[in-house]
């Protein structure tokens, strides 16, 4: 099922004086990495005629659910997002086009929160992340050392990264 966010413009169209006001969500399931928005992004904005068709601006909301990729934080943030998109009577292969009078807004919303999804979330800017041997939050709690590992069976590879 194909989520939709029509809006009339037939009227707008060649007038570039005449503008209308559009709010709405659209249902959305996205997901980069072990980031995730799930529920509806909500739509604000402003679509205004142009000669060729009309010109949307439009500010996006969304929660998401974060992971930091350091220390394993699960959070949730409000992603904004500004979006400007015209709209041409014209289709072309670079746009979307007024169709039947009325443009589809879905596609420029969905395509747009999934650019500003984080690749690479952290917590905060000075995460330390987590100890590699023992897996202890090290913004939480300072980790002692671990001890000889001479007795390892890995210990003389060490000796091959040591210069």
């Amino acid at each position: 099922m194909t989520a939709e966010l029509l809006m009339r413009v037939a009227d707008l169209i060649g007038h570039l004086d005449k503008r209308r006001p559009i709010t709405g969500q659209i249902p959305a399931s996205l997901r980069l990495g072990e980031t995730t928005v799930e529920g509806h992004i909500l739509v604000d904005g402003l679509v205004t005629g142009t000669i060729d068709g009309v010109q949307a601006e439009l500010t996006l909301t969304a929660d998401a659910d974060l992971v930091c990729v350091r220390c394993l934080t699960e959070w949730v943030e409000t992603l904004e997002v500004s979006v400007s998109q015209h709209y041409s009577k014209v289709p072309d292969e670079d746009g979307y086009a007024v169709v039947g009078g009325q443009i589809d807004l879905a596609g420029p919303v969905i395509d747009e929160m999934a650019l500003a999804l984080p690749l690479a979330p952290t917590c905060r800017p000075d995460c330390l992340g987590l100890c590699p041997i023992c897996g202890t939050d090290l913004n939480t709690e300072p980790c002692d050392g671990h001890g000889d590992d001479s007795d390892s069976p890995f210990a003389s590879l060490k000796d091959l990264l040591e210069p």
